[in-house]
C-alpha cells in the first residue's frame, strides 16, 4: 500500500491504518527502537507507542514522508524510554559522549528550544557539505543509533575506518558550529 493511502486511512480514522503501517514499517521501526534501547520488550512497546503517536497526530498533521514521520516518533519514544530507564542518561554512554564535544544535551526553556532549532538547521547545512558516504555514516550512527560494526558491514569498511571517519566528521562538525557561532 502506498504511503498516501495509509495516511488517508489515518485521516478516515480507520484501524486498518495501524495494520498497514505495521505491515510496511513495523520491522523498520522495531530495528530503530532496538538500536537505541537494546531490549526486545521495550523496542516492541516503543513501536506500539509509535503507532499510537501516529494515530494521535493524524489528523491534523499530514506527513510529507511517512517513513520519516514515523521514525521521528519512534526515536523520540525510544529516547524517552531510555531517559526514564537510565535516569537522565541516554544509552550506555557511548553514543552521547561521542557528540558531547560538539553538541551538548540541552532541554528545557524556550530559549533552549530556539537554540535547538538553530542547531538542527546548522546540522542539516553541515551534513549537506559532507561526502555522501560520510553523511550516511554520520546519520546511521547518530540518528539511527547503529553500531560501528553494523556500519562497517553496510559500507564495506573496517570498524576502525568507521571510527576514524566518524571522528573526522565530529571534528569538522565542531569547527563548522564554531564558524556558525553555535560553539559550546
Amino acid at each position: 500500500m502506498e504511503d498516501k493511502d495509509i495516511v488517508a486511512l489515518y485521516f478516515a480514522r480507520s484501524e486498518e491504518a495501524i495494520h498497514e503501517t505495521a505491515k510496511k514499517y513495523g520491522a523498520y521501526l522495531y530495528q530503530l527502537a532496538w538500536n537505541i534501547l537494546r531490549d526486545h520488550g521495550e523496542a516492541e512497546e516503543t513501536v506500539s507507542d509509535t503507532y499510537l503517536g501516529a494515530w494521535n497526530a493524524m489528523p491534523p498533521t499530514s506527513p510529507r514522508v511517512l517513513r520519516h514521520f514515523l521514525s521521528r516518533i519512534a526515536r523520540n519514544r525510544a529516547f524517552d524510554r531510555l531517559d526514564y530507564r537510565s535516569a537522565g542518561r541516554r544509552g550506555s554512554g557511548e553514543l552521547p559522549e561521542e557528540l558531547d564535544e560538539c553538541i551538548p544535551d540541552r532541554r528545557g526553556s524556550a530559549e533552549e528550544m530556539v537554540e535547538g532549532r538553530l542547531l538542527a538547521q546548522a546540522l542539516n547545512r553541515f551534513l549537506a557539505t559532507l561526502p555522501e558516504r560520510d553523511c550516511a555514516l554520520f546519520v546511521g550512527r547518530y540518528y539511527y543509533a547503529r553500531d560501528n560494526r553494523a556500519l562497517a558491514a553496510r559500507f564495506g569498511m573496517t570498524e576502525r575506518r568507521v571510527k576514524y571517519r566518524l571522528s573526522r566528521c565530529r571534528m569538522e562538525l565542531k569547527a563548522f558550529l564554531e564558524k556558525e557561532g553555535l560553539a559550546l
